[in-house]
């Protein structure tokens, strides 16, 4: 297992700041979001990330987007943002890319159906750009809200049972799957599909992305659990700084023990 963070809590930074406090922290991977201006930094980020010797991951842009869309143009566009932030993370030489689930609207609650079959289209369509971009795609579990895809095991299993484990696999957001039901369940049900894991906590209600120890998932087991049979990473991705680095120390002393 290989420690590392996200872009999340420190989107306000250019991305050469963000890679170097990642490196001056000790993380050995960088979750690189593509969102905003922070396409634009990309190359320049790569020149520090190279420097630090991190491996990098990428996840494609969501704000905004839904690739479930029931609007045939807003759809379309979402698909050609993530397959375009696909071309940017073969450039960095990142092999896995994580994409977010579509939703439903308040329109498309009317017809989930059909919502959730533009949804599995789209996924469809992202994995064989993925396969010819060479990289490693992976789907993350939603946290529930109302109109979330993909929030529950089962709806997570139905859909990796369409693809292969080399077409799709899992970014396991334990925090998500908290608001959902039980975090251990996802580990020992999804299993070897996890390549990717994101580590923040929360109340067991909300999707708050706290500090690593100011909720209720026990990591402790969590990391008992992959022990062993899980070689990804682990990918810390709080919303305030401090709290990536109060995290990092947390999982540090559950690793040595």
């Amino acid at each position: 297992m290989k420690l590392g963070v996200s872009y999340l809590a420190f989107m306000h930074r250019p991305s050469a700041e963000i890679v170097r406090i990642a490196g001056d922290a000790g993380f050995r991977l960088l979750e690189v979001i593509l969102e905003g201006h922070h396409i634009q930094q990309s190359r320049e980020a790569l020149q520090a990330i190279e420097s630090y010797g991190l491996e990098l991951s990428v996840h494609a842009p969501f704000a905004d987007l839904n690739i479930a869309s029931m609007n045939r143009r807003i759809r379309e566009e979402s698909l050609r943002q993530v397959v375009e932030a696909m071309h940017c993370a073969s450039s960095l030489g990142a092999e896995l890319f994580t994409i977010h689930p579509g939703r439903l609207s308040p329109y498309s609650m009317w017809f989930p159906g059909e919502a959730r079959r533009h949804n599995l289209a789209s996924i469809e369509l992202l994995v064989e750009h993925a396969q010819e971009h060479g990289l490693v795609l992976c789907i993350e579990n939603s946290p529930r809200y109302a109109g979330a895809m993909l929030c529950s095991i089962e709806e997570l299993e139905e859909l990796l049972g369409s693809f292969s484990r080399s077409e799709l696999s899992i970014t396991l957001d334990v925090g998500h799957a908290c608001t959902c039901g039980d975090v251990l369940e996802y580990v020992t049900k999804l299993g070897s599909r996890i390549s990717n894991i994101h580590l923040h906590d929360n109340s067991g209600s909300e999707d708050e992305h706290l500090a690593i120890g100011d909720g209720c998932i026990d990591f402790g087991r969590l990391l008992q659990l992959l022990d062993g049979a899980y070689r990804g990473g682990l990918i810390i991705e709080c919303h305030r700084e401090e709290d990536v680095f109060r995290s990092r120390d947390a999982i540090l002393r559950l690793l040595e023990h």
